[in-house]
């Protein structure tokens, strides 16, 4: 018996673990959203400017996702320095983002993959790969070098600044970008603060230096961290010439903008320049431990940190993520705005609050399909209550979702404007199903008595006491069949009432007068075989009219033939005379010829 339980017990903790093993499975393939990264952004000259376009896959796909946080981290830096690997690493691939070992940089505009968070279950990682700053094919290289770093900076929360070599002060100079992003960016929507306060809005700046084999240097005896040797880096030089005050300017910035930032030096993966040209395709096994312990760090430090975009302080979701990309990509794009923070947090709001919207209208919908349209037709009361209930509970969730954004209440009274709407349109469609029902039953019910009028069955001595007996019947029979079938009920019934009473008249007279309808119709009969025998007098007496009618007639077209024949013989007989007196005057002429010859 023991040995059962214990087989049981076994069989129930495996099915369990198996149970729990293919849901953690099925939310794993619900969020492998993409299969590898794709274009964020594309380019495109338009009227001789250089404009930034959001691609449609990447709106369709970051619209489709969950509303949950987003952990963004954009990787920036020269062009050719491993940037691409780096945000491979970033989302725990090996590849993925294309990789180049020529002149000829790889990556154009920006490119992103979005998916689970590899150590937050609540979130999404969203890494986003920029095309290299510096490239020298490109005409408008610092123009597009700061449209770039302006959106990347404002749409991450983790902004990665890929760099190679050793930390030194040539390092530090190819931060000058840094530096000019107060002249492109603001924090109020009307611009006037001159890009004051930013640091509080900017992301935390990772300065991530690759194929570094130097080591910070040591101060009193111990070798400062990273981070250490960055602020060192960052100092201040005393001195006036142009150089160092250029210098002073941007590290001053740069702290201004960045209140957190990091150092990371990263080694080279490995010395063979085979491995160093394939890293999306050798194993582990053959880069330097130093390399991937130090990677490994790294993209834990980002992972693990728990920030995700915020704008004004707010968490973003995707949704609002989407909002946001596309305030500062029209703002980049317009040569006579530049981008804010609170201008981005306004468009996110608006965006967000209509989203809200459309989603609660949505579920109302499918809330008022499910629980609502099945009774009709039913009771006002029982209708009224449940679409009420249904909008209230939208307009609960629309405060609970967006209320913070819509404080004055904008888009909380648009909801109850059109739920409102919504509620009186429904209330009109059970009324008018109630009518159609209602104008069915007693179709149905006084159907019998229809046909028996219509068949003439009533109109008989005695057929109105019928009639109003059956009558009686067919307005149990509705009661009994429409009773609980909505408003139109009692309505219904006084119109066919009105019907209905004229019908009932019309028998009842039709009872009353039936015998003076019969005599009526034998007196019409004696009319109307006395009509047909004048009619046939008549007939007769028209036809011998016309009889002598014709004969006159045939007697006046032979007097006309004749006139007409005594005429022709006439016309004849002077026609012969004159043809003789021609003949004649045409003898004398011939003859006083032949005498003047």
């Amino acid at each position: 018996m023991r040995c059962l339980l214990s087989v049981v017990i076994t069989l129930l903790g495996v099915a369990l673990v198996t149970s729990v093993c293919l849901a953690a499975e099925r939310e794993q393939s619900k969020g492998n959203i993409m299969d590898g990264p794709i274009n964020l952004t594309s380019t495109r000259v338009v009227d001789n400017r250089r404009q930034i376009y959001i691609s449609p896959e990447a709106e369709r796909i970051i619209s489709n996702l969950q509303p949950r946080s987003v952990d963004v981290v954009a990787v920036v830096g020269p062009m050719r320095k491993g940037k691409s690997h780096l945000a491979n690493l970033l989302c725990k691939k090996k590849s993925g983002f294309p990789l180049g070992d020529e002149l000829k940089p790889t990556t154009k505009d920006f490119w992103f993959w979005i998916g689970p968070h590899p150590v937050q279950t609540d979130r999404y990682l969203m890494v986003v790969d920029t095309e290299g700053l510096g490239d020298y094919s490109d005409e408008e290289q610092n123009e597009k070098d700061m449209k770039y770093l302006v959106l990347a900076t404002l749409l991450s929360n983790h902004l990665v600044f890929n760099l190679q070599g050793n930390p030194d002060k040539d390092l530090v100079s190819q931060l000058r970008l840094m530096g000019d992003l107060a002249q492109h960016v603001r924090v109020q929507t009307d611009g006037n603060d001159g890009g004051n306060n930013l640091g509080h809005h900017f992301p935390e700046l990772w300065v991530a230096v690759q194929d570094a084999h130097l080591k910070p240097t040591q101060r009193n005896g111990r070798r400062l961290t990273p981070d250490e040797f960055l602020e060192v880096m960052l100092r201040r030089i005393d001195g006036h010439t142009k150089s160092i005050r250029s210098h002073n300017e941007m590290t001053d910035a740069v702290k201004a903008f960045f209140p957190k930032r990091h150092l990371r030096l990263i080694p080279a993966p490995s010395a063979d320049s085979d491995v160093l040209s394939n890293l999306d395709k050798v194993g582990d096994n053959v880069l330097q431990k130093a390399y991937k312990d130090t990677v490994d760090n790294f993209t834990r430090e980002i992972w693990n940190s728990g920030q995700v975009k915020r704008v004004n302080g707010d968490d973003i979701k995707t949704t609002g993520l989407l909002h946001i990309l596309r305030y500062y990509v029209n703002a980049i794009n317009d040569p006579n705005a530049l981008p804010s923070v609170l201008g981005a947090y306004e468009a996110m709001a608006e965006g967000e609050c209509s989203r809200a919207f459309e989603e609660q209208m949505k579920t109302f919908q499918e809330t008022v399909e499910k629980t609502v349209k099945p009774l009709m037709p039913t009771d006002e009361e029982t209708c009224n209550r449940k679409i009420q209930t249904a909008a209230e509970t939208a307009v609960s969730k629309l405060s609970a979702d967006v209320g913070k954004w819509d404080k004055v209440g904008t888009w909380k009274k648009r909801l109850q404007e059109k739920l409102e709407t919504e509620r009186l349109a429904l209330l009109k469609l059970n009324s008018d199903k109630s009518k159609d029902l209602c104008e069915e039953i007693i179709k149905e019910v006084d159907q019998p008595v229809r046909q028996k009028v219509g068949r003439g069955e009533y109109n008989r001595i005695g057929g109105f006491d019928t009639y109003d007996r059956e009558m009686n019947g067919v307005y149990s029979a509705y009661w009994q069949k429409a009773s609980g079938k909505g408003p139109a009920v009692e309505k219904v019934l006084e119109t066919f009432r009105i019907t209905e009473t004229t019908r009932r008249n019309t028998i009842k007279d039709t009872d009353t007068k039936l015998m003076e309808e019969d005599r009526r119709v034998r007196e019409e009969e004696e009319k109307t075989k006395k009509a047909e025998a004048e009619a046939v007098k008549a007939a007769e007496k028209e036809r011998l009219a016309k009889i002598e009618a014709e004969l006159a007639a045939e007697a006046r077209k032979r007097a006309e033939a004749e006139r007409d024949a005594e005429a022709a013989r006439r016309r004849e007989a002077e026609a012969e005379k004159q043809r003789i007196i021609a003949a004649q005057a045409s003898s004398r002429r011939r003859r006083r010829r032949r005498k003047w010859f």
